[in-house]
């Protein structure tokens, strides 16, 4: 028990300068470090950082007509005044599905997306926007199912 107490007693007094110091420390000044130099905007370098990207040009250009003239032996679609090639790469389709150039006729309405490549203009995609057919006994609304 004696023990007990007289280490109490000492962590006591080892303590108390310890406990005696945080109650000063409202009174007690630290030298401040200067503030940060701030340079002005002139003194500021340049970073390197990269110019922003330009957007790339357009590709594929898209028109949309009617269907003057179809030429499958030249392998030339016409609308208005404008021809396109079609290449080997051009994709055809009709009604949604694939199909191929004699498919397409004359007053068909079309979409073409092509690009430029000097003077010629070599479609990539031609979409007839002919609406599907509905097969025989199949309807689409209400009214017409009563």
């Amino acid at each position: 028990m004696k023990r007990t107490i007289l280490k109490i007693v000492l962590c006591a007094l080892f303590a108390a300068p310890v406990l005696s110091r945080g109650q000063d420390a409202t009174n007690f000044t630290m030298p401040m470090p200067p503030p940060p130099q701030v340079a002005a905007a002139a003194e500021i370098p340049a970073t390197n950082a990269p110019a922003p990207a330009k957007p790339k040009p357009r590709t594929t250009l898209a028109v949309t007509g009617k269907v003057s003239n179809v030429d499958t032996n030249a392998m030339t679609l016409t609308i208005g005044k404008r021809t396109f090639d079609i290449t080997s790469e051009t994709r055809i389709s009709k009604s949604g599905k694939p199909a191929i150039l004699s498919d397409i006729v004359v007053d068909d309405k079309v979409g073409i997306a092509y690009k430029k490549a000097g003077d010629k203009f070599n479609a990539v995609t031609i979409k007839d926007a002919m609406k599907p057919e509905k097969p025989a006994g199949e309807t689409n609304s209400v009214s017409e199912q009563k």
